[in-house]
């Protein structure tokens, strides 16, 4: 048996199949409380119950005749016993159901094979795997769509944004009283897929959905008959079997959903992790064996951080498989800083689109103000203004009678001594000159 490899913050792919694959799992105990179907919620209590004792998240939950099909992300390594609460919860109370309606109880429901985990490498893994496991009953022709089966036969994608669902306890001597009447089951998206629509859940719900009705149309066009329907599933003797013969199934640690070059190179790369992983791994039990108890484990083991408490070695650089995932409060923070980044962006360009705005405005404003102010020069220069012309003041003439001359130094004329008064500045040529000193002429 291969060791666990376990990567924290990775989405698991989780399957078990019944021993000897009897249909135990079927809806043959009719429903129980609440609308539930007794099986159903019998899963639904053990897998609440897992949840409060580790904290594991739970995205999907389907149940299928002899197996089911579940999808959880472990933060650390509580999956070892997520799963360890979740198949004996389960198998006790089965056992129990199934002595209350008169059939023989196997003791062990479920088979001796460990749970096969998968982890999903990359986002489109995810999808991929959470839509096969959606479509499963309908791929087996027992109904057209998942949810027609009985309730709690089927938890998936489009319980996610209801935040958890209350499962009351089943009707079953398996319980004590001093179990809880009622628990809360969460189902959430996982990381990968909350990281890829940035924490939009409602669009991550819309996007299964719709991958959804694009593989029931596919499945309905490949069918040849109707299908078997939700009575002639409740009508399945717990004990039945399939008549096929056992398939061995894959037994890869891994899935890698990327198409292309790109996921050939990212599955060899993890192929290459896995088996140098079992390799040390091995090296390291054989040390143990031998009194080794100082040398650390290598990254992602599971048995010996949990069972034998040894230290764990740090994952190599480009570990994929063997190094933590990005947990959902990782995610959810680098989301919150892009919301914050976008909207600062948002903001300036509001801000410079508010500036051009009031600059186009402005530019508007003054062109039609220059607009107004031409109009209204245009139309000044076409008014015609009635004014009289100008007159010129005459000019009086003045006759030579009229205008006095006076000589310098002769007697000053009165008032009454014409109407001009002419200066006369020259001097007679008989005056007695001053010499040098005379002031010119």
């Amino acid at each position: 048996m291969r060791p666990r490899l376990v990567t924290p913050n990775a989405c698991v792919a989780l399957t078990r199949r019944t021993v000897l694959r009897k249909a135990f799992l079927t809806p043959w105990a009719g429903g129980g409380a609440s609308g539930w179907d007794e099986v159903g919620q019998t899963f639904a209590y053990a897998a609440a119950l897992a949840q409060r004792s580790t904290g594991i998240d739970w995205h999907q939950l389907v149940l299928n005749a002899n197996h089911h099909h579940s999808q959880a992300t472990p933060r650390e390594y509580e999956l070892a016993e997520a799963t360890r609460v979740l198949h004996r919860t389960t198998a006790g109370a089965l056992n129990a159901l199934l002595r209350a309606r008169g059939f023989d109880a196997p003791g062990s429901v479920w088979d001796s094979r460990q749970t096969h985990w998968r982890t999903l490498v990359d986002v489109e893994a995810v999808a991929s795997r959470l839509l096969y496991d959606d479509v499963n009953c309908v791929a087996a022709g027992w109904v057209a769509h998942p949810l027609d089966v009985p309730f709690g036969h089927h938890l998936g994608f489009e319980h996610w944004k209801a935040g958890g669902l209350a499962v009351p306890k089943p009707d079953n001597p398996f319980f004590s009283k001093r179990m809880p009447a009622e628990l809360e089951l969460r189902l959430t998206p996982p990381i990968a897929l909350v990281r890829e629509f940035e924490g939009d859940v409602d669009a991550v719900v819309a996007a299964m959905s719709a991958l959804r009705d694009e593989q029931l149309k596919a499945l309905a066009a490949t069918r040849s008959g109707p299908v078997r329907g939700v009575a002639a599933m409740r009508a399945v003797h717990p004990w039945d079997e399939p008549d096929s013969e056992v398939a061995e199934g894959d037994t890869t640690p891994f899935a890698v959903g990327r198409a292309g070059d790109e996921g050939k190179a990212l599955r060899a790369h993890c192929l290459g992790e896995a088996h140098g992983f079992w390799r040390s791994h091995h090296e390291r039990i054989d040390g143990w064996k031998k009194g080794d108890r100082t040398s650390p484990f290598p990254a992602g083991t599971l048995r010996g951080c949990t069972f034998l408490g040894m230290k764990v070695d740090l994952p190599a650089e480009d570990a994929v498989l063997c190094a933590p995932f990005p947990s959902r409060e990782e995610v959810e923070a680098e989301l919150a800083e892009m919301r914050a980044a976008r909207e600062r962006l948002e903001t300036a360009r509001q801000e410079r689109a508010r500036l051009r705005e009031a600059r186009r405005q402005r530019a508007e404003e003054l062109a039609e103000v220059e607009g107004l102010e031409r109009a209204l020069e245009d139309a000044m220069r076409g008014v015609k203004v009635e004014v009289d012309p100008l007159r010129r003041v005459p000019v009086l003439e003045v006759a030579p009678e009229d205008v006095t001359r006076r000589v310098l130094g002769a007697a000053r004329p009165r008032a009454k001594d014409g109407k001009r008064v002419v200066v006369l500045r020259t001097r007679a040529a008989t005056r007695r000159r001053r010499g040098n000193n005379d002031p010119p002429e």
